[in-house]
């Protein structure tokens, strides 16, 4: 029998039924016999699953499918074979022995010889060649495409603010009251024990605390939610840190503490000239394979059928007059 490969998993229901897993609980099962592993000579790691004697599953086989389940699934982004869940790793196991199982049927029955599968293989063969075929000559396209030294740092230069590497801002919190009278008589307390500001602003009863985090000019994201506009121009107006102040947003009074100020850090252009790189490549891709597809067609005689289209876009808006619907000449257009 052949060994695994990560072909095997393409069609299946294994990234669907790993998915739908991954959302459910920890799943109790008894423990099934490994007595089918053992130490294989070779450097494809241990022997995870055998049948009739023969490895069928090595562990180079098991992680080659699982990395592969994990990168051409979304679910599972930024995620590793090691990382994921020693439950979710044997679920994804029990569908490669399942296959291995009916492939294993399917051998000794002489599977290859049955005319559906003999179809079914061609058509499979014909569509992975015409994918690989566009595959190929795509790569070599954006492999042709180059990206200046110039384009990338005045890409860097003019898009500075989306490279942050540690967040800058003042870093602030707060106690909303509802009248003056509240909010003063916290203000001195709070200056009293600026200290223990963030203690004393929790404990307070007559005040709802919150932390704002490091509010920055270029606030993005839960800021515009969280951050009030007059605390934020206050904090960064404020003429040292840290800093109590009473400050005024609509109906409600905060007492705000501005602990202290850090300058936003950013990722120097050498660190993410890579990335840059790779994304400028990509804008450009599309272009190039426009121009690069107008010249091959220029070269060709294309002949396409509009008729067949027209008729479908008739239907779908509902033009379609049914006394005068007779069957239509075949038309076509070159391209």
């Amino acid at each position: 029998m052949k060994q695994l490969t990560p072909h095997l998993i393409k069609g299946s229901l294994l990234t669907l039924s790993l998915v739908a897993f991954a959302g459910c609980g920890p799943q109790n099962s008894e423990s099934k016999d490994t007595s089918a592993a053992s130490t294989d000579a070779k450097s494809d790691g241990v022997v995870l699953c055998s049948i009739n004697g023969k490895p069928v599953i090595k562990e180079s086989d098991f992680l080659s499918n699982l990395n592969q389940m994990i990168q051409a699934n979304p679910y599972f982004r930024g995620a590793t074979a090691d990382s994921l869940p020693k439950e979710l790793q044997r679920k994804f196991f029990e569908q490669l022995v399942t296959q291995a199982l009916i492939e294993e049927h399917a051998n000794t029955n002489n599977i290859e010889k049955n005319p559906a599968f003999i179809k079914a293989y061609q058509e499979a063969e014909k569509q992975l060649k015409s994918a690989l075929k566009v595959q190929v000559v795509e790569k070599e396209i954006y492999d042709s495409i180059s990206v200046s030294d110039e384009e990338n740092k005045k890409y860097y230069d003019e898009n500075r603010e989306r490279f942050v590497k540690v967040a800058g801002g003042v870093l602030a919190s707060g106690v909303r009251f509802d009248t003056d009278q509240a909010a003063d008589a916290f203000l001195a307390k709070a200056r009293a024990h600026a200290s223990d500001f963030e203690k004393i602003a929790k404990d307070e009863k007559t005040g709802k605390f919150r932390d704002f985090g490091r509010v920055s000019k270029e606030a993005r994201g839960m800021q515009f939610e969280i951050v009030p506009a007059p605390i934020k121009e206050a904090v960064l107006a404020m003429p040292k840190y840290p800093t109590i102040e009473k400050v005024k947003a609509g109906k409600d009074i905060w007492v705000i503490k501005a602990a202290d100020k850090k300058e936003t850090e950013f990722f120097a252009h050498d660190e993410v000239k890579p990335h840059i790189e790779s994304m400028l490549k990509g804008n450009k891709f599309k272009d190039v394979l426009e121009a690069r597809l107008k010249d091959i067609r220029s070269k060709l005689s294309v002949v396409t059928n509009e008729q067949y289209f027209a008729g479908a876009a008739n239907e779908k808006d509902g033009d379609k007059d049914e006394e005068s619907e007779q069957p239509a000449p075949a038309a076509s257009t070159a391209a």
